[in-house]
């Protein structure tokens, strides 16, 4: 039990962290689309302030989404042997990738999180639960149970 409860907020935490630099970059992306001047400083200090302000909120979305999407990969790679590590990432991404739609279609403003406006900002970011649920089964379970899993 113990080492599902660190696999969890390593994946949490991992995935938070990685969410939030992703979202940034998009964020300064589209502000130098629009000519404005981003320096290494603006950028490095941009980065610092949202790991301090946004990560814990998406912490809390991507924690109710392993909360739920670990579980169904544990049932499924229960029946579907052979690639239980790639369950476990594919929930995470489809968890996230699933919270955004939901999040972005409930919030009042046209989206909670500005990086899921376009595809590829929306799949990146979903793209840091795969890597979640993929670090979640790596500390998990660190050596791969099935010869015929292909992704260690």
């Amino acid at each position: 039990m113990f080492r599902v409860v660190i696999a969890f907020l390593c994946a949490v935490l991992s995935g938070a962290l990685v969410g939030s630099i992703v979202q940034t970059q998009f964020n300064l992306a589209a502000l130098a689309e629009l000519s404005v001047p981003i320096t290494i400083d603006v950028r490095i200090s941009t980065i610092i302030h949202d790991i301090i302000h946004f990560s814990p909120t998406l912490a809390a979305m991507l924690g109710v989404v392993l909360l739920v999407a670990l579980p169904v990969a544990g049932f499924v790679a229960h029946f579907i042997q052979g690639i239980e590590r790639l369950w476990f990432t594919f929930a995470g991404f489809i968890g996230l990738l699933l919270c955004f739609a939901i999040v972005n279609e409930l919030a009042p403003m046209p989206t909670f999180i500005a990086a899921t406006r376009s595809w590829s900002g929306w799949l990146l970011m979903a793209a840091t639960g795969g890597l979640a649920g993929w670090l979640f089964h790596r500390v998990w379970r660190p050596t791969v149970r099935d010869l015929k899993d292909p992704v260690v």
